[in-house]
């Protein structure tokens, strides 16, 4: 009997559903300031490119100091809390444990009468692979929408 591919052994809806649990748990783990949590959602050689201009962290203790510096000094001077919401997701497998991906968000602050207010937009390309038994981001970057850089 002939082995299948490896192709036709990947179940996609769980490796959809896994890349769906990576791309909101760069999130999660940014409004937790969870950094060391962040930093580990990168492979070994990731890159994250997205910390403002000339913005990039390579491996994921680099990108977790990273955004240790942004949002652990609260950089940006956002009020609490604060909070990504994620929309407009598109995954599309290049291959058994390679996929390219693109996303959308919001990140949200509270106003001066304490209601959701959107201060950031953003839209994210993705490189991913999967290390071991996990997805990971092999690239992300961060283009800034609104404010336009």
């Amino acid at each position: 009997m002939l082995a299948a591919p490896a192709a036709a052994k990947r179940n996609e809806a769980a490796d959809r559903a896994a890349i769906h649990k990576l791309l909101v748990d760069y999130g999660a783990t940014l409004d937790a300031r969870d950094f060391d949590g962040f930093g580990r959602l990168f492979a070994k050689d990731g890159v994250y490119a997205g910390g403002g201009p000339g913005g990039e962290a390579k491996g994921g203790p680099a990108a977790a100091d990273m955004m240790r510096r942004i949002f652990g000094a609260n950089a940006l001077g956002f009020r609490a809390p604060n909070f990504h919401i994620f929309f407009n997701e598109v995954v599309i497998f290049d291959g058994p444990d390679e996929a390219h991906a693109t996303s959308m968000s919001l990140y949200m602050v509270p106003d001066e009468k304490n209601a959701p207010s959107p201060a950031l937009m953003a839209r994210y390309r993705d490189r991913l692979v999967r290390e071991g038994n996990a997805w990971k981001f092999a690239r992300r970057s961060v283009e800034s929408l609104i404010p336009a850089p």
